[in-house]
């Protein structure tokens, strides 16, 4: 059952075997739909910091990955290939038409790239907020001290194994790169866990991510952490406001 407050919709919706909850808030203003997903084991209200101001210039699609929040458990997978597929069936039944833009935060950002490399025609953009990198775990919990490299690898109860989460980064690994679609990589400066050289592989990870288009802006936000969009709201709607634009003003139909 559907329920309608003012421009919100809120639903579960079967998708083949499990219902996935999903809100969609605002109105369509002349441009595509923002599709959001949440880094690991979050559920959609990650995006309350920034959803009232957002919903106000354009459509938007939060949902909750199966598992959590509202959203059914599933048998499948809990890999990235698997919630793209969960995602883009969820988007049809919903009725949201492409093309998307398409706003990923840490482990949410894997899912975005892989949606946005397997299906490019129906992405007209991407925003990647202080994402995973699909060489991180061989990289960075060797930089870590003892105790962040211990809480590092613990996290990867909520959603998926870590054989699960790497099987993620495997798939975004042997993926394609998004060619010409707009792009914005934005970076938390402030993140306080990491040691010196941690801190700066995770730059060069970062600036890795934005080379993924050919038509790309790479942010760093000097006072947040990795939670951009709850330490700098502004920053990020700002950010997805510049993408519309840029969006609106490479497809003239839209």
């Amino acid at each position: 059952m559907s329920e309608f407050i003012e421009d919100k919709v809120e639903q579960k919706l079967d998708i083949g075997g499990i219902e996935l909850y999903y809100e969609i808030l605002g109105k369509q203003h002349g441009g595509p739909t923002l599709v959001f997903d949440s880094g690991y084991g979050v559920t959609l209200d990650n995006w309350n910091p920034i959803k009232d101001e957002i919903s106000s210039f354009s459509k938007m699609f939060i949902y909750d990955r199966a598992g959590i929040g509202k959203s059914d458990i599933d048998d499948r997978p809990r890999h990235s290939r698997q919630s793209v597929e969960n995602l883009r069936i969820l988007l049809v039944k919903a009725g949201i038409q492409p093309p998307y833009v398409l706003v990923g935060h840490s482990f949410g950002g894997l899912n975005i790239r892989l949606f946005a490399s397997t299906y490019p025609e129906e992405v007209a953009g991407v925003v990647l907020l202080d994402s995973t990198h699909e060489d991180q775990n061989k990289i960075l919990p060797s930089l870590f001290s003892k105790e962040v490299q211990e809480a590092y690898y613990n996290q990867f109860t909520l959603e998926g194994t870590l054989n699960e989460v790497e099987e993620s980064l495997e798939q975004v690994r042997t993926s394609k790169s998004f060619g010409s679609i707009p792009l914005i990589v934005v970076t938390g400066g402030l993140q306080p866990f990491h040691t010196v050289e941690s801190m700066a592989a995770w730059i060069r990870f970062q600036r890795e991510l934005a080379n993924l288009s050919t038509n790309k802006r790479h942010i760093i936000v000097e006072d947040a952490g990795h939670a951009i969009h709850i330490d700098r709201p502004q920053v990020v709607i700002d950010v997805i406001r510049d993408l519309l634009a840029t969006v609106k003003n490479n497809n003239k139909n839209l």
